[in-house]
């Protein structure tokens, strides 16, 4: 049974990413079309039912994502999983069941990325957080899909490298508009992530994370300023890597470049180029596919993990973070190292 979703307050949605960065006005427009799935304890979602034009999220009740006949995750509505779309857990898992009765909210991907797309002035970068509050910090950190791709001695570096900050309630431990050269994991302890759309808007909470919870990498690998606030709740821990040893152990030897040259030889064995500037920089001079960065971890579910792909940006930074963020989810990936200014049109016209 589906009904419009018109009943539900916007600011509800906020907790879930990545509608957090949205205004009222756009929320708005989400809640006027998105559906709301009524489930029955047993009913179903195939993969069948869960087609790239669709994001689900659960409102309430809990489902389990199951492959054959055994149950390998569930979620209830209050989870942090739940703050995702269930897609995102699709590729691992067959399909979709209700243990209780349970409300879904199914959002058309296409509205919510045009949505974003125009909020990209506004710096929507918040999906630079990864929420696990389930698990404690270090097996987050040892269950990374990059940190296990590291040499050993690498992996031990990092943990040594990493040091135990004690904060209290009311703390900020980042500031928007500043830079900061940590890359944080939450130990012990809540904090809450809020954003200013402008100099005179109010604050906007984005999420709340809690152990397990890391953020900060994407801000690092650009080197840009932070676009969010994150001040704690409660006394906790925080576990933080400074800046130049979460590049050296961390990105750099996982993030292989190319020059313009072994791009083309990638592209010709079959790898796939994909620009993640900005709509109006790919507009004037863009090649390949067309996915910038604030959108990357919503697209990338469309992608097959069959070939490579190559991220490109003007100057590598903005690829660099992409390649990083395809890596954690399993994608083969690199980058165009120096970006597309180093490329020679004419070379680029010939394969994209």
């Amino acid at each position: 049974m589906h009904q419009t979703a018109h009943q539900l307050d916007p600011d509800s949605l906020r907790r879930l990413q990545p509608l957090g960065s949205l205004t009222e006005t756009d929320l708005r427009r989400i809640c006027d079309c998105a559906q709301l799935l009524h489930l029955q304890p047993g009913e179903a979602l195939t993969m069948q039912d869960q087609t790239p034009r669709f994001l689900d999220y659960l409102i309430s009740g809990e489902v389990e994502l199951c492959r054959g006949r055994h149950t390998r995750l569930r979620i209830q509505q209050h989870s942090s999983q739940a703050r995702r779309p269930l897609h995102d857990s699709l590729s691992q898992y067959e399909h979709i069941a209700a243990r209780t009765r349970c409300t879904l909210l199914r959002i058309d991907q296409e509205q919510l990325e045009r949505l974003l797309q125009s909020n990209w002035q506004a710096g929507y970068d918040i999906e630079e957080l990864h929420v696990d509050s389930d698990m404690h910090a270090m097996s987050h950190l040892l269950q990374n899909r990059c940190l296990l791709a590291l040499p050993p001695d690498n992996i031990e570096s990092v943990m040594a490298l990493m040091q135990s900050i004690e904060v209290q309630a009311g703390e900020t431990i980042i500031w928007q508009g500043e830079y900061d050269d940590g890359y944080y994991t939450v130990l012990n302890g809540h904090c809450r992530v809020s954003r200013r759309p402008h100099a005179l808007g109010d604050d906007i909470r984005l999420a709340e994370l809690g152990p397990g919870a890391s953020f900060g990498e994407e801000a690092l690998i650009t080197g840009s300023a932070r676009n969010a606030t994150i001040s704690m709740l409660t006394d906790g821990v925080l576990m933080r890597l400074d800046k130049k040893y979460f590049l050296r152990y961390v990105v750099n030897e996982l993030i292989h470049c190319h020059d313009y040259r072994g791009m083309l030889d990638k592209l010709r064995q079959g790898a796939k180029l994909i620009d993640v500037r900005s709509a109006d920089e790919h507009g004037r001079n863009g090649y390949g596919l067309h996915i910038p960065l604030p959108l990357l971890r919503l697209r990338l579910q469309k992608l097959g993990k069959g070939r490579e792909y190559v991220f490109c940006c003007s100057d590598g930074q903005l690829s660099t973070a992409a390649a990083f963020i395809a890596l954690q989810q399993g994608f083969t990936a690199s980058v165009l190292k120096g970006g597309l200014r180093t490329v020679p049109r004419e070379y680029l016209s010939r394969y994209c």
